[in-house]
């Protein structure tokens, strides 16, 4: 029996594909979710963007196919229904939206379908399985993350600590000369642990370990790595080789801060022409017109996090001098809202709080990066905002797994809190 997916407009608006992606099986939409997306459409984002895709891919689908009452056949076999049929014997009021679309799961299941409830809402699901349906979280597929084994960037190797002598002594270690059966990805950081007390950082790549080549002896504008975690960092915060770096950590680990220094050195350097800034509220999915004035003040509330780890590595002058900066229109604070159609060539993109994005809104960022640009995003996996996300499925986490074999990519997990012993405790404990 072919399965029958139900489908919630969470997931329609989550990624617009998702209406094609279960071939040889039954997709209903309900009616009540049309009439959801139907609110969404005006909305000058990827949230409107999905919803306006999604009506016109059905009607085009109805104009050329045939009718969604009897279902409409696609190309890789997949039947598409729009229902407004639902279960009457029940107790829930139908005032609430989700209850109507459990209804038609209902009806679905007590005609003999194999049904399962497709829904980004947590509640949902919980209700759904008081009614004996089977619900799902939708992942798009490439996307899906299982946090146990997530990526982190790093691995540890035992050697021998005349291995190691050599690695200081050469700079480098290939692979085949230390006879370790270990898979590692482009970019990888590595902690080289001796039998003794003898221990080396590396990063690999081209099938060797090499030393933190990119890593200044004195750091970047005095600020200095305090764990090794903060030494890979800025090491591939400061190699013009690598085009995207990952960094995720806790609250106080040192993201922001370490991004907002070697990015300012490298443009003051000259070898980037412009740092875009930006930092998701809340809702990245959301317009910023509610705030007054420009864009720059409308956005000033969010990205002042990043304007308050200026004033610790350039004291208040150096703030006065990123204004300066910024009227010449060589530091630039954009919105997400904006960003889709523009071409950013000789950029250091910014993206704090990078965990409340989407997967979608991922893409959309990192399409726009032009030649000889960097981005860097920034996050902390365990404190999304953002409705419809979590630890698997935040746009971030994807862009992590996604790009680990990419060559001219960098990922760190960040361990230890930097800020202070108050806010390391409060990160751990709450």
């Amino acid at each position: 029996m072919k399965k029958t997916f139900i489908i919630d407009t969470s997931v329609l608006l989550y990624h617009e594909d998702s209406v094609h992606a279960f071939p040889d099986c039954n997709l209903v939409v309900p009616m009540i979710v049309l009439e959801e997306l139907d609110t969404f459409k005006t909305r000058k984002d990827s949230v409107g963007n999905a919803a306006r895709y999604v009506n016109r891919f059905l009607d085009d689908l109805r104009t050329e196919e045939g009718s969604f009452k009897e279902g409409i056949l696609m190309d890789n076999g997949q039947r598409i229904f729009i229902s407004s049929d639902f279960y009457e014997e029940h107790t829930l009021p139908l005032s609430k939206n989700d209850n109507m679309i459990l209804c038609c799961a209902l009806f679905f299941k007590n005609s003999g379908h194999d049904v399962v409830l497709l829904t980004k809402d947590i509640s949902l699901r919980v209700k759904a399985d008081s009614f004996g349906i089977v619900s799902e979280n939708y992942f798009k597929d490439k996307a899906k993350v299982s946090r146990k084994n997530a990526y982190t960037g790093v691995t540890v190797l035992n050697l021998e600590d005349y291995e190691i002598d050599d690695f200081y002594q050469e700079g480098e270690l290939f692979l085949e000369e230390i006879e370790l059966d270990v898979d590692l990805f482009d970019n990888e950081f590595v902690v080289l642990k001796g039998y003794g007390k003898k221990s080396a950082l590396g990063r690999y790549y081209n099938d060797r370990i090499c030393k933190l080549n990119y890593l200044p002896k004195d750091g970047v504008s005095g600020i200095k790595p305090r764990n090794k975690e903060q030494s890979f960092s800025m090491d591939a915060l400061m190699d013009p080789n690598v085009s995207m770096i990952t960094i995720t950590g806790k609250a106080g680990s040192g993201k922001t801060l370490l991004s907002v220094v070697t990015a300012i050195s490298q443009l003051l350097d000259g070898q980037y022409k412009k740092l875009i800034i930006t930092r998701p509220n809340i809702s990245m999915s959301k317009d910023i017109g509610f705030l007054p004035g420009s864009k720059e003040e409308k956005m000033g509330a969010w990205v002042q996090p990043i304007f308050d780890n200026m004033k610790i590595a350039f004291s208040e002058n150096g703030v006065s001098y990123m204004q300066t900066m910024m009227d010449r229109g060589e530091i630039e604070i954009e919105s997400l809202s904006y960003i889709r159609g523009r071409s950013l060539p000789n950029t250091i993109f910014i993206v704090d709080e990078a965990q409340n994005i989407t997967y979608h809104e991922a893409k959309a960022v990192l399409t726009r990066m032009g030649e000889n640009s960097k981005i860097i995003l920034l996050g902390d996996i365990e404190q999304i905002d953002a409705p419809h996300l979590d630890a698997t499925s935040s746009g971030l986490t994807s862009i992590v797994e996604l790009f680990k074999e990419f060559d001219e990519s960098a990922h760190i997990t960040l361990l230890k809190g930097e800020r202070s012993r108050l806010a390391s405790y409060a990160a751990k404990i709450l």
